[in-house]
């Protein structure tokens, strides 16, 4: 019986280990246009672009946790997409830099009890708008909006944490000024 329990605990274990290392907290979320990018933008001039993450006044992020998500999507950009840019975040920004302002509107940490109990409650989510500007005259060049949700239940859900999906919010986030430059 002993022996019957150990096997039991230990296929637990295994699925709970599997389910985080391929479980969808990470994959990217979505994006999709909310201006496009006009034909008279030529998004080709620019080589180097500055992220800048901000939030709404009503949405309780602080510096770290902004920082900690421009971090994620710099290092998507420069991981995923490392030539569309010379510089990302450059020291000296010049003429030829573009501007990503990623103000995010929503950051839900949702309920981790509730997720366990039933997938789909205490979701969790992250969306933000991202402007593509001009840097050197501040022009708005395109915006489109970015989100990530999650909703798994069980001990998957209940375990995961909102920095968990931030990850995935990055990739969108990421793609998202990468593909506007095509």
């Amino acid at each position: 019986m002993e022996i019957y329990r150990n096997k039991i605990g230990l296929l637990v274990l295994a699925v709970i280990i599997v389910m985080s290392i391929v479980g969808c907290a990470s994959t990217k979320g979505s994006y999709s246009p909310i201006t496009s990018v006009t034909e008279a933008a030529d998004l080709a001039k620019y080589s180097d672009v500055v992220i800048e993450v901000k939030n709404n006044p009503d949405v309780a992020l602080t510096t770290t946790d902004n920082n900690r998500i421009q971090t994620l999507i710099v290092a998507n950009l420069r991981e995923e997409y490392p030539n569309k840019f010379k510089e990302v975040n450059p020291a000296k920004p010049d003429a030829q830099t573009l501007q990503a302002i990623v103000n995010i509107t929503t950051y839900d940490k949702g309920n981790a009890f509730a997720r366990f109990m039933l997938a789909g409650l205490g979701s969790m989510q992250i969306k933000a708008d991202i402007l593509l500007n001009d840097l050197a005259n501040g022009q708005c060049l395109g915006k489109s909006e970015c989100k990530k949700t999650f909703a798994w239940g069980g001990l998957y859900g209940g375990a995961t944490t909102i920095e968990g999906i931030e990850e995935g919010f990055a990739k969108a986030a990421a793609a998202s000024i990468a593909e506007a430059k095509k």
